[in-house]
């Protein structure tokens, strides 16, 4: 059930506060084993993707999240930052904006978007 699939994705949570990345990266993979459409798990497994340098594959496990959680604001932000890092500053834009309409009061999304708006203004 739902409930099995929030207990693993927890257990990766607490394994990402002591260090442990390698059990979070199992438990979260257990998560989506369990529910398929669990975009929390997804999204971090988005960000662990993008520590061991997968890009492609912390990208896609970003835009998976996003179809299945539109309500969460985490992997439009991590989406965001990532292209921004990559140069691909319009997708940047489009996901930081998309994370400002699920928590309006996000700094962070805040702030990427002022650096993109500084940045389409020297254009």
């Amino acid at each position: 059930d739902n409930n099995m699939a929030d207990i693993w994705y927890n257990v990766g949570q607490m394994a990402i506060g002591v260090g442990d990345l390698g059990l979070a990266y199992q438990a979260f993979k257990i998560g989506m084993c369990i529910d398929a459409d669990h975009a929390e798990s997804y999204n971090n497994l988005g960000v662990l993707e993008l520590r061991k340098g997968n890009v492609e594959q912390a990208q896609a496990h970003f835009r998976t999240a996003m179809r299945l959680g539109p309500h969460l604001f985490e992997p439009a932000f991590n989406g965001g930052l990532l292209s921004f890092k990559l140069g691909d500053f319009q997708d940047s834009f489009e996901l930081a904006n998309k994370a400002m309409e699920a928590y309006p009061e996000h700094i962070e999304s805040k702030e990427l978007i002022k650096q993109l708006k500084q940045h389409f203004s020297t254009l």
